[in-house]
């Protein structure tokens, strides 16, 4: 189902793009996207039940995103009729995934003790953005007592790890090689 979302997304994505309301249908998907997680669920069971035909689901997504920006109302209506409003949480990451990378900007996790200051946020994201040469990176700060001390990045599939955890790994490999 990967494969199907990533289609969907890439359609909304090229489609809001070419008509130059990228930023916009984005903003708007978000909401969308927040709106909807508790009613994943629904969603699926909706789209798997036989008795709830095309008409209907599509009825419904009128109902509820009536409002909505044009293409994305054209992409709900295309799941309800395909009985695949159970993707929209996959297509959204695969949209936000494309978002990012035409941006190129992505998404960093900051594992530390203690919560930090937006000031010292500040200075790892100006970090992070020389280092990896992103234009824009969005940070989450998470707390890990386990780091003992220091900072953990995480960007992508990236680790910058300048943790005393990280430390004492290295010097504990450190010396079982010297014995």
């Amino acid at each position: 189902m990967a494969i199907v979302a990533n289609k969907y997304a890439k359609a909304l994505f090229d489609a809001s793009k070419d008509a130059e309301i990228l930023d916009s249908v984005y903003d708007e998907f978000s909401i969308i996207h927040e709106a909807v997680q508790s009613e994943i669920p629904n969603l699926v069971a909706m789209d798997q039940d036989p008795q709830i035909d095309g008409h209907h689901r599509r009825r419904i997504v009128g109902i509820v995103f009536g409002n909505s920006n044009q293409y994305i109302q054209n992409m709900l209506m295309i799941l309800a009729s395909n009985r695949h409003l159970g993707l929209i949480d996959k297509i959204y990451n695969a949209f936000t995934q494309q978002y990012n990378e035409f941006y190129n900007r992505d998404y960093a996790v900051v594992e530390s003790v203690y919560e930090l200051s937006e000031q010292e946020l500040s200075e790892i994201e100006t970090i992070i953005t020389n280092k990896t040469q992103l234009s824009k990176v969005i940070l989450s700060n998470e707390i890990n007592p386990a780091l003992i001390g220091g900072i953990r990045i995480n960007v992508g599939t990236k680790v910058m790890d300048a943790s005393i955890q990280n430390d004492l790994a290295q010097l504990e490999k450190h010396f079982k090689r010297v014995n």
